[in-house]
């Protein structure tokens, strides 16, 4: 690319794919069996394939197969900006299918500007998370994992062939939760929990939904939160309790704290420790007990009826 600026990473545990974001006025790919996915952002772009032309406006989500080269120039309205994210072949199956989903092999994305708003807007949440520090390995599979097989099914009209339920999958769920459950600091990755519980991972992902109502990075989380209050009753201050729990840092922990309980750690902390000698407890504001009474969100009361 000329003229560009242009951020380039990989995720932890996330090292298939190559992650890109930022501006330029030109690009040109010659792609030798890598796949390109990206969205376009604040300002369109004109895409070339052979003799075809596209014009990409903000918002436009483009899935390039490695079947042709093709560029891209900037319109009379300036750089354009984008996220991009470029799988190779041989890792698309491996993110995107598993034992009990097996994605097609050879897959052509015969038109590569893909009109669809609501996947759009997911390429970008998975972009994100992607690249925030605070997101976790789990999540970060998750959305990866889930975003290429709806792209495929929706784009290609094929379904990655999915065996039958068994029998089995509530004893999977089970030990996938307990698994969670016992190790809520460790950064589990999802084909991870999927080997612990024995099955596939989208198919580990569909029981959850199914089953808990949750994807597995959210049922971590308020495990995490569960064990951050037992933390924080014990008087441990919030930075320790973040470190121990798994959290990127206080303000990780602070967010998710408060999504879930409605107080900050700090206030939760201090229903238990009580207040300092110069902080009356009228200035505490209103007793926790009826937010706090509420169970946690998690899956340890679905173990037994999953």
């Amino acid at each position: 690319m000329e003229g560009e600026q242009v951020r380039m990473w990989r995720a932890p545990g996330a090292d298939r794919v190559l992650l890109m974001a930022g501006r330029t006025a030109h690009y040109a790919v010659d792609p030798r069996d890598e796949y390109v996915f990206g969205i376009v952002l604040e300002a369109p772009m004109v895409a070339r394939r052979g003799s075809e032309r596209r014009l990409i406006q903000p918002g436009g989500l483009v899935a390039w197969d490695p079947s042709a080269a093709h560029a891209g120039t900037a319109t009379g309205q300036g750089p354009w900006s984008a996220r991009l994210m470029v799988v190779e072949t041989a890792d698309l199956a491996a993110l995107g299918g598993d034992d009990d989903a097996v994605l097609p092999a050879g897959l052509r994305f015969p038109e590569p500007a893909v009109s669809d708003p609501e996947l759009a807007r997911a390429f970008l949440r998975m972009h994100r998370a992607l690249e925030s520090p605070c997101s976790t390995q789990l999540e970060r599979d998750h959305r990866l994992t889930d975003w290429l097989a709806t792209l495929v099914e929706r784009t290609c009209g094929r379904r990655p062939a999915r065996s039958p339920r068994r029998a089995r999958d509530a004893n999977a769920l089970r030990v996938a939760c307990d698994y969670l459950a016992d190790r809520p600091e460790r950064n589990v990755g999802l084909d991870e929990l999927a080997r612990v519980a024995g099955i596939g991972k989208f198919r580990l992902v569909r029981l959850f939904g199914e089953h808990v109502g949750l994807p597995p990075h959210a049922v971590q989380i308020a495990h995490r939160v569960r064990r951050a209050r037992r933390l924080l009753e014990a008087g441990t201050p919030v930075a320790e309790v973040a470190a121990a729990t798994g959290f990127a840092d206080q303000s990780h922990l602070h967010r998710h704290f408060r999504r879930s309980l409605g107080l900050t750690p700090h206030e939760y902390r201090l229903r238990f420790v009580g207040p300092s000698p110069t902080a009356p407890w009228t200035r505490m504001g209103p007793c926790p007990a009826t937010p706090l009474d509420r169970p946690p969100c998690c899956c340890r009361s679905t173990r037994t009826s999953a």
